[in-house]
């Protein structure tokens, strides 16, 4: 268990500050990517290699990371352990011979480091460090604490020492790619350690902003539908938006939706911009939708009836 930090850095993230440059390199990469099911990770331990289980939730913008990691104690990712979240910045090198268009990335932890155990046993673990070596209070289940500064003794993190990651990034249809980690368990921290293979992918996150599809994307958008509407008298945006990203969740089923870009203007007005594989693809999966009768339930009371107005536009991609 000394070797907690190494594992947050297996785990797919995190270099001594310098500035991030050549972020044009790797536009692709702004967004927010999650993990599409439970992952394995080998870890090393006073005990030899074991496996860690874990879910990621990363948000990429311009030279920078946030990321967001759960660690679970069963392979089904159903029992929580604790939670990591970190934050620094991202240093895009060049390209890497790994994959076409994949990039050879520093990753930066120099900002924050926060821990929330979410089992009473990682308490514990965590109370079991000197006083002021690991937080500044007593650690309590779901109670998070930044041990960036005073580090984490039990955990293995120095006190206010920013945390390098040599690592392989990779984009493609949708899908976001870190290098594969070493089978002993042991973290990218040396540029000769830097992945040579990828590993299971992140997905980025359906219903979030618009994103620039790369050449290398398998699937380009042949087909934009853009939607106008006007929320109800009294409705809650908030409930606007819950209801377009279950009818997102809905429509990716079929996996002919590539993106959907939601925004809220003023006076409750709202604009939905759609990017499908094809025109027959968007009919083909409207015509579907008119049988989700519990989907649509609540849009009565949400949004204003006949203030929808759609327009479509093929890309010639």
């Amino acid at each position: 268990m000394t070797h907690a930090l190494p594992f947050l850095l297996a785990a797919g993230a995190v270099t001594m500050g310098m500035p991030a440059v050549a972020q044009d390199a790797l536009i692709d990469l702004n967004g927010t990517w999650e993990s599409i099911a439970c992952e394995l990770r080998p870890q090393a331990g006073q005990d030899g290699i074991v496996p860690w289980y874990l879910k990621r939730s990363i948000v990429f913008g311009p030279g920078r990371i946030d990321a967001h990691f759960t660690t679970f104690a069963d392979a089904q990712c159903s029992a929580p352990l604790l939670e990591l979240k970190f934050g620094g910045d991202v240093n895009v090198l060049g390209p890497s011979g790994v994959a076409p268009g994949a990039k050879e990335v520093d990753l930066i932890v120099n900002d924050y480091l926060t821990v929330t155990p979410q089992m009473e046993g990682f308490a514990g673990f965590l109370n079991s460090s000197e006083p002021g070596t690991c937080g500044d209070d007593a650690w309590d289940v779901g109670a998070e604490q930044d041990v960036f500064k005073t580090g984490c003794s039990v955990m293995g993190v120095a006190a206010n020492t920013p945390t390098t990651e040599y690592e392989v990034l990779h984009v493609s249809a949708g899908h976001l790619y870190f290098g594969a980690r070493p089978v002993d368990g042991q973290p990218l921290a040396q540029p000769d350690a830097r992945p040579t293979a990828l590993q299971m992918p992140l997905k980025r996150r359906e219903g979030g902003m618009t994103q620039k599809v790369g050449a290398d994307d398998l699937r380009v958008p042949k087909h934009v539908e853009v939607v106008l509407f006007e929320q109800a008298e009294g409705a809650d945006p908030a409930e606007v938006r819950a209801f377009f990203e279950a009818i997102t969740k809905k429509m990716n089923q079929n996996d002919t939706l590539l993106y959907r870009t939601v925004g809220r203007g003023e006076d409750g007005a709202w604009l939905c911009v759609n990017y499908w594989t094809s025109r027959p693809d968007m009919e083909t999966l409207n015509a579907q939708a008119q049988s989700w009768a519990d989907e649509f339930a609540a849009m009565g009371s949400l949004v204003k009836p006949n203030s929808f107005r759609l327009t479509s536009y093929d890309t010639g991609l």
